[in-house]
């Protein structure tokens, strides 16, 4: 019957506007172009893209109407923050750079080198520096991971999925609305019993867990870390520096009790 009508329909003319039709049904899922998709949900919806720039170039899945499940088909190639509001709706998406296959390269860890200097060697994506870092948990247990350095983030920050393998009890967390630079997010705050960077381990660090969705699938590393340090970013060698904050403290304290700061250019012993 079918045949019957196309026969009919292109002794009519109509062949070419059966032909155009078909592909429209046809397709479900396309790939567009991520920066592009972006510009026009944020445009259509109302919210902020920062860091649009790290998607040039790249494609991704276009799926689903609703804006949530499809920004997270579109940015599964990428580390990414989507931030809501009170009502569910997105606020602002932060794309903090593109996923990159983790390899562990952490040296042995060295409990006696607590007052000594730690550089630490970073990857850039774009305008961000990734750290990896060995993440511990309870009984021993170390997850290895990559954290985007963030100095306006109050915690380390990491996914929710990892409260199971990291041993910790999601009913001791307790929720709050945490303040970035990047504005107002919901989360759940707990203890991190360890945090090795480098050969540096840090006890008891205070970690906000966010929905996987709303973080990707990689963390921040925030104030409750990098605040008991004096920090240095060197630029140039694409590195952080992680100093004592009680060794600058003793090296005052020790000038003082020799009568004072030396005058620049004072080069006596």
């Amino acid at each position: 019957m079918f045949q019957s009508f196309l026969r009919k329909a292109t002794a009519r003319g109509f062949s070419a506007f059966l032909l155009a039709s078909i592909p429209t049904f046809a397709i479900s899922t396309q790939q567009v172009e991520v920066s592009g998709e972006l510009a026009s949900l944020s445009e259509t919806h109302g919210f902020t893209v920062i860091g649009l720039a790290q998607t040039e170039d790249a494609f991704g899945r276009a799926e689903g109407d609703e804006l949530y499940p499809r920004l997270r088909s579109l940015l599964e190639d990428f580390d990414y923050v989507i931030v809501q509001d009170a009502t569910g709706g997105v606020n602002r998406v932060i794309v903090l750079g593109e996923k990159v296959p983790f390899e562990p390269s952490l040296p042995t860890p060295d409990t006696t080198a607590e007052d000594s200097e730690i550089e630490i060697r970073t990857e850039r994506r774009g305008s961000q520096h990734v750290v990896r870092a060995s993440l511990g948990g309870r009984g021993g247990v170390k997850i290895e991971r990559e954290l985007h350095l963030d100095t306006g983030a109050d915690y380390l920050v990491l996914p929710l999925s990892l409260l199971t393998e990291l041993g910790l009890d999601e009913q001791s967390l307790k929720e709050r609305e945490m303040q970035t630079a990047n504005g107002k997010v919901k989360a759940q705050i707990g203890i991190l019993p360890s945090l090795w960077l480098g050969e540096r381990s840090i006890e008891n660090v205070e970690t906000a867990f966010l929905e996987d969705g709303k973080l990707g699938s990689s963390g921040l590393l925030g104030m409750s870390v990098l605040g008991r340090f004096k920090v240095t970013i060197d630029e140039d060698k694409n590195s952080i520096i992680l100093d004592s904050k009680e060794k600058g403290a003793d090296a005052e304290e020790s000038d003082e009790a020799e009568g004072g700061s030396k005058a620049p250019g004072d080069r006596r012993p």
